[in-house]
C-alpha cells in the first residue's frame, strides 16, 4: 500500500522494501528446506496427471490460480559474461 500512496515518503518506501526482501528472504530459506507448500501441491497434481488421476477441484480454485499467477520472472544472470544470454517464458 505504501508504493501505491502518493503521499508515502522515500523512507516509508525504503521501510517497506526492507520488510519486504526480509519476508521474502525467510520464504526463500523455508522453500530450501523443503517447506513451501506450492511445489507440493504442483507436484501432485502433475503426478495425477501423469497417473490419469482426477485432480482435486482445489486446482480449479481461484486460490490454486491466484498462487499460480506469476507476473515478474526474475534469474541471477547479473554476470556481464551473460550479458547475451536469454531464456524462454515460463
Amino acid at each position: 500500500r505504501v508504493w501505491c500512496s502518493n503521499s508515502s515518503t522515500v523512507e516509508e518506501k525504503m521501510e517497506a522494501l526492507r520488510m519486504a526482501s526480509k519476508e521474502h528472504s525467510r520464504l526463500v530459506k523455508l522453500s530450501a528446506q523443503g517447506k513451501g507448500v506450492d511445489r507440493h501441491l504442483f507436484a501432485l497434481k502433475c503426478i495425477a496427471k501423469k497417473n490419469n488421476i482426477p485432480t482435486p477441484e482445489f486446482f480449479c480454485s481461484k486460490s490454486w490460480k491466484t498462487l499460480n499467477h506469476t507476473i515478474l520472472s526474475t534469474s541471477n544472470c547479473g554476470n556481464p559474461a551473460l550479458r547475451l544470454f536469454g531464456f524462454g517464458p515460463v
